[in-house]
């Protein structure tokens, strides 16, 4: 009896050891289908970044490029018309000459959820555009929410009466507004997809450098505010739609016209004629 008990510890003991071993074997296995799931995550991923683009022509053409290769070229851009020119020689060789391509010019919408600075982003990017197919000149500030226009080729010299472009300018730009600040306000007919971000207020702002304590930097001031208001009056008489919205809901306690007017400036010694350096702006205050 003694000798069949050691006999069954040393098999118990035998088995126990090939256990363990197959234990381990399934647990390293085991860590590598984890590590090789892994690896073909990350391959999925870095193949859908170099074969997709915000633009959904690129991201096409990226599917059927297999052998792009990097050149370095000097290009031309012309970005009111959405056009890229590039030396013929980078493509064909040996001809001269250029090649040129349209591209597009429209932003690409926020994803839904996203934070209100990058939704109002979103907005003066395709006011931007929009102006840009349109020919008018704007300087866009979209990460501090501001669209900017040189106020000489707004107004007649040193008055704020609206030249004949700064009429065309302000109907593009009225009509831009009226387009998609529905989506952003209350009291209009907001188009589809709104992500439902509001904004505070849209100002009409003028931006200009005056001497406080002249006669001269006074006017200044006064004729930077007064070109607000114009500008302002121009947008909302080509699209009356921009002078019934608010910022809250009509007759909630403390609804204000969303587009609204301001001025500010800041008071230096400064020579010339009273309106120069001033700029007329949009800026765009996303709700709290």
């Amino acid at each position: 009896m003694r000798r069949l008990s050691r006999r069954q510890a040393a098999l118990e003991e035998g088995e126990s050891y090939y256990v363990s071993m197959t234990d381990m074997m399934v647990g390293v296995l085991f860590i590598f289908i984890i590590m090789l799931s892994f690896f073909a995550l990350q391959y999925r991923s870095t193949t859908a970044t170099l074969t997709q683009a915000k633009d959904s022509q690129t991201t096409a053409l990226l599917q059927i490029a297999t052998a792009l290769e990097k050149r370095d070229v000097s290009l031309e851009i012309d970005k009111a018309h959405h056009v890229v020119c590039i030396p013929a020689t980078a493509l064909v060789g040996d001809d001269t000459g250029k090649r040129c391509f349209a591209y597009s010019g429209t932003p690409t919408p926020p994803k839904p959820g996203a934070p209100a600075a990058e939704q109002r982003a979103s907005l003066v990017n395709f006011i931007s555009a929009d102006l840009a197919g349109s020919k008018v000149q704007a300087s866009a500030d979209s990460a501090n929410g501001v669209l900017s226009f040189p106020a000489d080729q707004l107004f007649l010299p040193n008055t704020a009466t609206l030249s004949p472009n700064g009429q065309q300018v302000a109907g593009r730009v009225a009509a831009s507004l009226a387009e998609r600040l529905p989506c952003y306000g209350y009291g209009g007919q907001p188009a589809s997809g709104c992500s439902g971000v509001k904004m505070a207020v849209v100002n009409v702002a003028s931006q200009a450098g005056f001497d406080a304590f002249t006669d001269a930097g006074r006017q200044a001031a006064a004729l930077a505010l007064q070109r607000s208001v114009t500008f302002h009056q121009a947008l909302t008489a080509a699209q009356p739609v921009l002078g019934k919205l608010t910022n809250l809901p009509p007759g909630q306690p403390g609804a204000q016209p969303l587009l609204r007017v301001s001025s500010y400036g800041q008071s230096q010694i400064t020579a010339g004629a009273p309106s120069a350096g001033q700029t007329i702006m949009i800026l765009f205050q996303p709700a709290p």
